[in-house]
């Protein structure tokens, strides 16, 4: 009964601290660095682009490309803001897009990877992102585990984030330097990849 007790302990002990199979570190070296600039400065250009119309424009992009920019650009993003920034100890967050599903994971202060997944729509002038499971590494954990960390990722949203236990939202729409707005006209998660359109407001 005693070696059965430990192997359980062990099995917990090995799920919990093996992250997902899509979750890895990023590696070192300035190429990454560069495919990480290269990457913001893409997405700027397309989204402050002057356009003739107020006609739906988007992109498609893939969680591979998102992950390159968050190990590579998120942190100076944060420190060049000053007010936001990832809780201490919580480090590496990558993202993974499913079917209707982002799972967001963070490598934790205990070393282990704390999976969350959310279900994301749009609501009058809002995104929301409803939780709808959780995980720490491959072990799946009761809802109320993810439910406690979603104020902790609220945190890197700002003062416009709305969040609650069950999820978190942000406008549907926000301000460029020029005084135009970017409203999210539509999106759409498949496996891979996040497609986006938009309509930019003069």
């Amino acid at each position: 009964m005693g070696s059965i007790v430990v192997l359980t302990l062990a099995l917990v002990v090995v799920l919990s601290l093996a992250g997902p199979g899509w979750w890895r570190l990023a590696p070192d070296g300035e190429s990454l660095e560069q495919q990480g600039n290269d990457i913001e400065q893409l997405l700027v250009s397309r989204v402050t682009k002057v356009r003739d119309s107020e006609e739906p424009w988007g992109f498609v992009i893939e969680d591979d490309v998102v992950n390159v920019w968050l190990a590579t650009r998120l942190i100076p993003w944060l420190t060049h803001d000053g007010d936001l920034n990832l809780p201490e100890g919580w480090v590496d967050p990558r993202v993974r897009f499913g079917s209707d599903v982002i799972q967001i994971g963070v490598r934790s202060p205990f070393h282990s990877v704390m999976v969350i997944d959310f279900r994301p729509r749009l609501e009058n002038d809002s995104v929301v992102f409803e939780l709808i499971g959780t995980s720490i590494g491959s072990m799946p954990v009761p809802l109320a585990m993810g439910a406690s960390m979603v104020p902790v990722l609220g945190t890197i949203e700002g003062d416009d984030a709305e969040v609650s236990m069950d999820r978190f939202s942000i406008p549907r729409a926000f301000e460029l330097a020029d005084g135009r707005r970017v409203w999210i006209e539509d999106f759409e998660v498949a496996s891979g990849e996040l497609g986006l359109r938009f309509r930019t407001l003069r």
